[in-house]
């Protein structure tokens, strides 16, 4: 046995020069590697070795050449490894193909004419769970057999029997709408219990045993089916009556004296085929026809799955569809169900039969023709998702309100996947979230959004821009604070990495929060072409490291410190526990206060380890004079409508610079009503200021005279608590507007 050929079954050999180093990594990464079932079909009795140790195979009940081993087996297939497959065939021998729904199986395969061998290279990339390899072979004489083998692919970083099913549980919860792909090189249908992974329903037996067995008696069906007694009545001359009832003898006398061609009901008992049962099997068949034919339509313009398996399916329904139009159908009516349970089909071997491989063929044919529609492909894209509900359970355990129970989902459509089985699009899900007690701060939680080269405008992440290349982050955290001047948007950026290096993130996946951060820029009203911001104040890797055993002087860690880039350790665990690291940065940043201090504090903090990112550095206060109009409540006023207005003329007389102003004190001579948050400022006619107050309720003097005159109108938001008093802000900071005339 040479040093790269990890297991043998039969004609059946796999080699691989990597397997041997990555069951080393799994193992450091504490994957458990003794849980695998390798099972066979179609192989007489095999014996089956694993790096050249022997291991005992038990035949499956009710299945012929058919073998399983234990659950408590060494692994031999990761994921991101190459494997050769290679089968051995007898010299008869004229062809031999893989049989699978997927198409590069079967294209990369390569059969050998003159060593009757079939090569088929395979990398499960980062699909985990069971997979099938079906091979079919042609002798000289015609016959085409069929056998397969079957296992499981471990993941390198965790363990697919704990941490798998704790995403996948958890995805599925959360999210109803995304559903598993099954049609890749694996499906997620391991079993997670020694007693259920003996259960040898795959797509296989389906396709071959179940196909061929159903078929087998449903044919014999129609010779061999079972009838029932039934009354008939005919009309007959008294010399056909063969037996006559005592009670009519003497009637019929007579009538043969009196009317001699005189026609008599009889009745007599009948065999008939019409039964419930029959019925029954004849919708099993109608409906196993109807599936077959949506499954074709389906895939037929998808390039994933092969040829030979398109055919295979064609050759079935079209079989299929000759045998319903057998004579004998015609004469059985349709099914409108059975009022009681029937023991022929539970009991007579051809009516069970029939139905047990139904069954099982049905939940195959639904298996198809569901999943064909995509979702999600493999443990790389379960991983990123279920960061996304790590984030999500973070928000919501801080006292944040998800403003729908469901999440949003764009492109218009009834949901977010095509036929083909494509990835999830990206800018297909957004959440919002409130804070109780500030209906003026929100937080917003993208999944995937894409920021193009053109500025967005689809309202997932407006005026967002990339330039020049488009970028996909995978998780994007804003907090908008609509009650601070400018409104400030704060981004964070989280990108799942399902890798490793050690117990860190790749290098790789560091740079790329880089590229984020520095690529992923903030248009505005600019629509690209004037100055460019950026919007994110930090980037972060999410990644599948065990966090008890990261260093807190760990070079990735202490990054964010330095500038707010950096990875943590995101791992599933049975106690559902979030990560302490992860869970405490996140909960600084969305923290809100509405303590001018603790703003203040809060914003440094923010920027104080990003280089040259947006930021308010110094504040403005405007003291604007004031004159309310003859018997206005002022307070009222400046609670409820909060409106100032400048003439134009006022700002070019003393040329005050209203861009760089943060708050307006409006005052009286002797009274200051507050501070007040400047939250935008427009430049107006005097027209349609007027009109911005009479929204409020509040009426402006009338000037007709100036109605086309220019004004400044601002809009301001709640004062915010123990502001400072004027006196003690430096002069520099203070803005004196005289009084003026409205």
């Amino acid at each position: 046995m040479s040093a790269d050929e990890l297991l043998t079954c039969g004609s059946l050999t796999v080699r691989s020069r990597q397997a041997s180093e990555r069951s080393t990594v799994a193992a450091s990464n504490r994957v458990i590697l003794n849980k695998a079932v390798y099972r066979t079909n179609g192989i007489p009795s095999p014996e089956l070795k694993l790096n050249g140790n022997l291991i005992k195979l038990s035949p499956v009940e009710d299945f012929q050449h058919a073998f399983t081993t234990e659950s408590n087996c060494p692994a031999v297939f990761f994921d991101q490894t190459s494997y050769m497959f290679s089968i051995q065939f007898p010299k008869e021998t004229v062809s031999a193909w893989v049989f699978s729904p997927l198409a590069k199986w079967y294209i990369n395969s390569d059969w050998d004419a003159e060593s009757n061998k079939l090569l088929i290279p395979i990398n499960f990339g980062n699909d985990l769970g069971d997979f099938e390899l079906c091979w079919e072979w042609k002798s000289k004489d015609g016959e085409i057999n069929t056998s397969s083998f079957s296992g499981q692919v471990f993941s390198t970083k965790l363990d697919i029997y704990d941490h798998f099913r704790i995403m996948l549980d958890e995805v599925q919860e959360r999210f109803d709408w995304i559903r598993l792909d099954i049609l890749k090189q694996t499906s997620w249908g391991w079993a997670y219990d020694a007693g259920s992974s003996k259960n040898y329903k795959t797509w296989l037996l389906i396709f071959q045993e179940v196909r061929l067995s159903m078929e087998e008696k449903l044919q014999k069906l129609i010779f061999q089916h079972r009838k029932r007694l039934i009354s008939e009545s005919r009309k007959l001359k008294a010399e056909r009556i063969n037996k006559i009832n005592p009670k009519f003898e003497e009637k019929i006398g007579e009538g043969i004296l009196q009317q001699p061609n005189r026609l008599y009901s009889v009745q007599r008992k009948v065999l008939d085929s019409d039964t419930p049962e029959n019925r029954y099997i004849k919708h099993i068949l109608s409906q196993t026809i109807e599936q077959l034919n949506d499954v074709l339509k389906k895939i037929e313009s998808n390039d994933e799955i092969s040829d030979i398996f398109k055919t295979r399916l064609g050759d079935w329904a079209g079989e299929w569809g000759n045998l319903q139009q057998h004579r004998f159908w015609r004469g059985i009516g349709n099914f409108h169900g059975l009022r009681h349970e029937s023991k022929i089909l539970s009991q007579d071997p051809l009516y069970a039969g029939i139905r047990r491989s139904w069954y099982l063929l049905q939940n195959g044919l639904k298996f198809l023709n569901n999943d064909l529609h995509g979702g999600i492909q493999n443990a790389a894209q379960l991983y990123e998702i279920w960061c996304l509900i790590k984030v999500d359970q973070i928000i919501r355990e801080v006292g944040w309100i998800s403003v729908e129970d469901q999440p949003i989902f764009f492109n218009n459509e009834e949901n977010s996947f095509d036929n083909k089985g494509n990835i999830l699009p990206s800018g297909s899900v957004k959440f919002n979230f409130t804070k109780p007690s500030s209906s003026d701060v929100k937080l917003s939680l993208l999944f995937q959004p894409t920021a193009g080269c053109t500025p967005a405008k689809n309202g997932l992440w407006d005026g967002i821009t990339a330039v020049p290349v488009t970028q996909r982050p995978d998780i994007v955290l804003r907090l908008h604070r609509d009650d601070l001047p400018q409104k400030p948007i704060y981004t964070w950026i989280f990108d799942a990495k399902y890798r490793l290096n050690g117990n860190d993130a790749p290098d790789d996946a560091i740079n790329q929060m880089h590229q984020y951060r520095d690529a992923i820029l903030w248009a505005g009203d600019t629509a690209g072409v004037g100055h460019l911001i950026r919007e994110s104040v930090g980037a972060f890797a999410l990644y599948p490291g065990i966090e008890d055993e990261i260093n807190i002087e760990s070079k990735q860690i202490v990054s964010i410190q330095k500038t707010n880039i950096g990875a943590f350790p995101l791992r599933p665990n049975p106690e559902m526990k979030i990560p302490i690291l992860l869970k405490d940065r996140i909960s600084k940043f969305i923290d809100v206060s509405k303590d001018y201090g603790r703003v203040r504090e809060k914003q440094a903090e923010y920027f104080k380890s990003v280089p040259i990112v947006k930021s308010i550095t110094k504040n403005i206060f405007a003291k604007c004079i004031t004159k309310p109009k003859d018997g206005m409540n002022t307070k009222e006023y400046w609670n409820d409508c909060r409106l100032y207005r400048l003439p134009d003329k006022i700002v070019q007389t003393e040329m005050l610079d209203l861009k760089n102003w943060t708050y307006i004190i409006p005052a009286s001579r002797k009274k200051q009503f507050g501070n007040f948050p400047i939250l935008t400022v427009k430049k107006l006619t005097r027209k349609d200021v007027k009109a911005a107050y009479f929204e409020k309720g509040i009426p402006m003097y009338e000037r007709k005279e100036r109605e086309s005159e220019d004004y400044w109108l601002f809009t301001l938001g709640k004062p915010l608590e123990n502001m400072p008093n004027l006196a003690d802000i430096e002069k520099n900071r203070i803005v004196q507007v005289s009084e003026f005339d409205f």
